[in-house]
């Protein structure tokens, strides 16, 4: 798919802004809880969007589609403050996959980008530095989110995470990073990754898209 057509999925909270390129629009399943607009190419009007979501009870979806999603997500970037960060799935032998749980919610181990760092080199050293796990494998990338999110200063960010899948073939225990608000650490099974909770959508969204990459083989 050209980057003019691919489709966005960014989330404020657990609701959802979507940028879908019109073509797509007669395929997309009626949803009488989604706002389903235009974007006029006016960047200004993108805040309208994310304080709704934000604020109001009334959507839990805005589709805004257009001809080219790539530039409306562009416009979106500009506006924000943008943070690049990097996780992994983390898969052991057993083939459980570890979960860990700050500030209330069932996660996955993730982090920020240093400064030039590559994503791939932030996801081994974010997994290591949440979870006391050294000698992970990368075995293949998983996919990306974006997520919504003000910082403690109330700044509007957007947080691009790129996804990775590990494997851990050591014996021993993970240890949560205190620091890092990082209170459990868990291997379960990926099905039952997916009843935790609470968990945010963004994570089961990633847990699925590992399940169906692990179901279909690598890529040829």
């Amino acid at each position: 798919m050209s980057k003019d057509r691919q489709r966005y999925e960014i989330y404020v909270n657990d609701r959802l802004l979507m940028l879908l390129h019109e073509d797509e629009l007669e395929s997309l399943p009626s949803d009488p809880e989604a706002l389903v607009t235009p974007y006029q190419g006016q960047a200004k009007t993108l805040f309208q969007y994310l304080d709704l979501l934000e604020n109001s009870p009334r959507f839990n979806k805005v589709v805004l589609f257009s001809n080219d999603t790539r530039s409306v997500y562009q416009d979106l970037k500009n506006l924000l403050v943008y943070v690049p960060a990097a996780g992994g799935v983390i898969e052991n032998n057993s083939g459980e996959i570890l979960m860990i749980y700050r500030r209330g919610f069932w996660d996955l181990p993730k982090g920020k980008l240093d400064q030039g760092e590559k994503f791939i080199m932030a996801a081994l050293r974010e997994c290591e530095e949440e979870t006391g796990l050294h000698g992970l494998e990368l075995k293949s990338k998983i996919g990306k989110t974006f997520h919504f999110f003000r910082d403690k200063n109330q700044i509007r960010c957007i947080k691009k995470t790129q996804w990775y899948h590990l494997a851990y073939a050591g014996v021993d225990p993970p240890k949560p990073q205190a620091e890092e608000n990082i209170e459990v650490c868990e291997w379960v099974k990926p099905q039952e990754s997916l009843l935790k909770n609470p968990v945010h959508v963004n994570i089961q969204l990633i847990v699925n898209l590992f399940l169906t990459k692990k179901r279909n083989g690598p890529a040829r």
